[in-house]
């Protein structure tokens, strides 16, 4: 194995976690301490009693969450579930009953041998044993295939809409976190029973073999337990890197470099490399790196470890599966008349198939282990707290609210975003008034906070310090459904949904998203009227469908009808980044005809657009205004400002300046500067 290193200054303070360092190749692992080998031939005799009994604990605390998943799975199929398992369990037995077909068979014939004259009758009832099993084991799994394909789609279909719907839960900041990362998949649930239903049927099957070997003659219960031996040092001696606790990343210096080097040959690069002509230079750093590294591995670690250890296992590993023949060869030497040729040949089957189905139940049941915590991680989504806490006040307050607009007061409010790496704040001690009904536009360079005041406002984020308040009242004490219900957000981010561009503005909508009058109104509001005419499918266009065709065994030349087909399956609808921005306009403008905003911002929504789409759906967006409070986020301000109840400068976090267009111009200060700036694009030269 690599040697292990304790030189390595980047990792010393690893030990102090219980982990250690090791080389392998090109990989660094960290690997915990417990996962290490202290003996020559890989492992301890005592670690195979202390893997056992983990195991058990395992399943023993894992049985509350197993019992629900099996109620759930039950109630899905409540007559097909226990047919699947009966099949399963009354498959297994099929080995058990053919040895014991065939030792009837073998003795038969030995006495035919012995005797001079064959027992017809004993050897047709073996023979017709065989045939019943196999014709009646072959209906069953005829069976068996036809209803798992039926369970397998409920199952993964109940745990897509629940994992949707937990999914769909969690709000912002609590689905960014890392920690809430979901590690399993729908399609993997039925698996877990295919694991549970694999311990069972291999207990099941070893139960009756164990019941067969007590009725042989001689030699049975000792067989058993020397068969017992093998798979249980295997399932330890032959333990890999796959079955460790452990992180592996690329250190040596020489593979990063040709693995970034590929990289030039992706269609990323191509436009820049052939224009800058360094495909030569990259070549030759391709060689140079390739010599450097040499023939230090790059496979994975689990296979670099496994041909990097002593013979010591596999020789114990091997000579352990012979401890049968062992036995039989030192009987037979002692006592040779307990012993005939049928029944050496009996226990020498019966060895093989409880050697196999033993190591099969070791490896079922650690499998099971895995599934136990696959199956905790499905049911951990619905215990994921969100971080933004939902009030009880319903909105508008009868109390607090005016008819129309939503007002917002800022009272210090600092918050930094969770996880990032800038030291300083996004917004740094922010006190601020917006009246209800006005008009505002929030100015400032990249980076100063603009956009994360609309978040705030939204509250998609709550704050670190201080407090906002809407209508008079702290905005925490709002219930998030209704204050979502009164807002609308149109953000240069906001993308298309995967579905048709009617149900993509409907959205805006949701309880009109069918009337397509009202949808063609949000699209000429929107300014999308010639986007969706060009389009051959017009409204019912999807922009970029779910992926599903695909071809097989496929020649271009011999498969062109067929090969074009393909290629004209499931295409996307090119559009440009403008009109994009205008279909999501239009979708604003349906939640506009709802009737329930009071609030609404445009933060970068005209990103893409030319200065004339720009200038008209400002102007819209101020005609539909109608009483609501309308907060624009732009860089290109000029045209809006003079029309602004507000103007709200921010730098570094914090409000630079706020006031009307002329009290900021007749001040002179930041915003002044911001303003004069774009001014000078327009002077004569």
């Amino acid at each position: 194995m690599g040697k292990v290193s304790s030189e390595d200054e980047v990792h010393s303070k690893l030990d102090d976690f219980s982990y250690t360092t090791l080389q392998l190749g090109v990989w660094r692992l960290l690997l915990h301490k417990d996962s290490d080998s202290g003996d020559l031939l890989g492992f301890e005799f005592s670690s195979i009693f202390s893997s056992l009994w983990a195991t058990l604990t395992e399943l023993y605390t894992g049985f509350p969450i197993v019992w629900r998943f099996v109620q759930e799975m039950y109630h899905l199929a409540p007559g097909l579930f226990p047919l699947l398992w009966t099949l399963r369990l009354s498959i297994s037995l099929e080995s058990t009953i053919l040895l014991y077909a065939s030792s009837r068979l073998l003795r038969s014939v030995e006495m035919a041998f012995s005797e001079g004259r064959p027992n017809v009758a004993a050897i047709l009832q073996a023979v017709i044993i065989r045939v019943i099993c196999i014709v009646v084991v072959s209906i069953m799994c005829w069976a068996r295939d036809r209803i798992q394909p039926i369970l397998r789609t409920r199952v993964r279909d109940h745990f897509e809409e629940y994992i949707l719907r937990e999914q769909l839960r969690l709000d912002l900041p609590t689905s960014n976190d890392k920690n809430n990362k979901l590690e399993v998949r729908a399609h993997g649930a039925f698996y877990n029973i295919e694991c549970l239903g694999e311990v069972l049927e291999q207990s099941f099957q070893l139960i009756s073999q164990i019941i067969f070997t007590m009725y042989q003659p001689s030699g049975g219960i000792t067989l058993t337990g020397l068969s017992l031996v093998a798979p249980f040092l295997a399932s330890q001696l032959q333990k890999s890197m796959w079955d460790r606790a452990y992180v592996a990343y690329a250190s040596n210096i020489h593979y990063l470099r040709i693995r970034a080097l590929r990289l030039f040959a992706s269609k990323k690069y191509r436009e820049e490399l052939i224009s800058a002509n360094i495909k030569l230079w990259i070549v030759a750093e391709y060689r140079k790196a390739r010599e450097e590294l040499g023939d230090i591995s790059d496979r994975h670690p689990a296979n670099i470890d496994k041909y990097e250890r002593t013979p010591a296992p596999e020789i114990l590993s091997r000579l352990s599966t012979d401890l049968p023949m062992f036995y039989w060869a030192a009987s037979i030497v002692m006592q040779p008349g307990n012993f005939s040729i049928s029944s050496f040949a009996i226990l020498q089957q019966h060895a093989e198939q409880l050697r196999s189905t033993i190591g099969g139940l070791i490896y079922a049941f650690s499998e099971f282990s895995e599934c136990i915590s696959s199956i905790r991680e499905f049911y951990r989504l619905e215990k994921i707290e969100n971080k933004v806490i939902d009030g009880v006040e319903v909105y508008p307050n009868s109390n607090c609210s005016t008819e129309s607009g939503m007002g917002f007061e800022f009272r210090n409010v600092s918050f930094a975003y969770p996880g990032a790496k800038s030291k300083y704040n996004a917004i740094k001690n922010v006190s601020l008034k917006i009246p209800a009904g006005h008009l505002v536009v929030i100015v400032g360079h990249n980076g100063s906070g603009k956009s994360t005041l609309i978040k705030l406002m939204n509250r998609l984020y709550d704050v670190d310090a201080g407090e906002i308040l809407v209508d008079g009242l702290p905005i925490k004490n709002y219930r998030l459904a209704d204050l979502r219900n009164a807002q609308a957000l149109l953000a240069q981010d906001h993308t298309l949904y995967p579905l048709s561009l009617a149900e993509n503005i409907g959205l805006g909508n949701v309880e009109h998203i069918n009337d397509i009058e009202m949808v063609l109104q949000a699209v000429d509001s929107g300014d999308a009227s010639d986007v969706i005419t060009k389009l051959k499918d017009g409204l019912q266009t999807m922009l970029d469908p779910v992926q599903t065709a695909e071809g097989n065994r496929l020649d271009k030349e011999k498969h062109t009808k067929l090969q074009s087909i393909l290629e004209n399956l499931e295409q996307k609808a090119e559009v440009s980044g403008g009109e994009k921005q205008r279909l999501v306009a239009a979708r604003t403008f349906m939640r506009f005809l709802s009737g329930s905003i009071r609030f609404a911002t445009a933060d970068e929504p005209s990103s893409a657009l030319d200065p004339k789409a720009e200038h008209r759906l400002f102007q819209r967006l101020r005609e539909s205004r109608g009483g609501k409070t309308l907060i624009f986020v732009t860089h290109r301000f000029g045209h809006l400002t003079k029309h602004a109840d507000l103007v709200i400068c921010m730098r570094d976090g914090e409000v630079a300046e706020s006031g009307t267009h002329r009290e900021l111009m007749a001040r002179g200060g930041e915003y002044a500067e911001l303003y004069a700036i774009q001014a000078q694009a327009y002077e004569d030269i």
